[in-house]
């Protein structure tokens, strides 16, 4: 391997394993980071020094892209009927209960209502909201219309024009990897608000930064 090409990995280890963890409840963590190291190698190829945009964020989009090929490309993770009807169900009990008690069930009493283990439950949410991700993220990749994931890299200079609130909610979605689900979930909002409220966010940094 080329010594630039490895300089280049080991300066962007720390940005190929915050990408990968965000997957590492269903795959190995080594395996991902593999896939991300060709990310940074095909980066590399096509990266033109002395340009606006600094390495890591042009790397970015390659580094995920080869990681959701990986994903895509493994049989590992594989979703029974069963398990998407409860996670469905899971989701309704949620709602349920949240209109039942006025506030956030605990996951606690949703496996209580629901008579399912903690561990069970949480290893189906995981499988099916992995692969949720997968298909989110994958789109986003490969759509015309795209949420730039440069614009995303720019966060990390843009957070101080945002409210606590929309920090929190970018913190949850692009920092941490949880799902529009779970975000929702974690916020007190319905899937649908944490949509349309990414999307006022996103819009209002790129506003900034063009």
């Amino acid at each position: 391997m080329d010594n630039n090409v490895e300089s280049l990995i080991r300066d962007n280890e720390g940005l190929i394993y915050k990408i990968a963890n965000r997957y590492k409840a269903c795959y190995s963590i080594e395996d991902l980071y593999q896939a991300g190291c060709i990310g940074i190698i095909k980066a590399s190829k096509k990266y033109k020094k002395g340009g606006e945009c600094k390495f890591s964020s042009y790397a970015y989009k390659y580094i995920l892209g080869e990681i959701i090929d990986f994903i895509r490309s493994d049989k590992t993770i594989i979703i029974s009927n069963e398990s998407y009807t409860i996670y469905k169900r899971y989701l309704k009990v949620r709602e349920l209960l949240g209109k039942k008690f006025n506030r956030e069930p605990t996951f606690e009493e949703i496996c209580a209502y629901m008579n399912i283990s903690s561990r069970a439950l949480l290893s189906i949410i995981e499988s099916v909201s992995v692969s949720k991700e997968i298909d989110e993220v994958g789109y986003k990749l490969s759509s015309d219309e795209e949420t730039s994931m440069d614009d995303i890299i720019s966060l990390n200079h843009s957070l101080g024009l945002l409210s606590s609130e929309e920090k929190r909610l970018i913190d949850y979605r692009y920092y941490q990897g949880y799902t529009q689900d779970e975000t929702a979930s974690l916020m007190g909002m319905t899937q649908v608000k944490v949509s349309r409220s990414e999307r006022l966010i996103l819009n209002k940094i790129k506003r900034e930064i063009i």
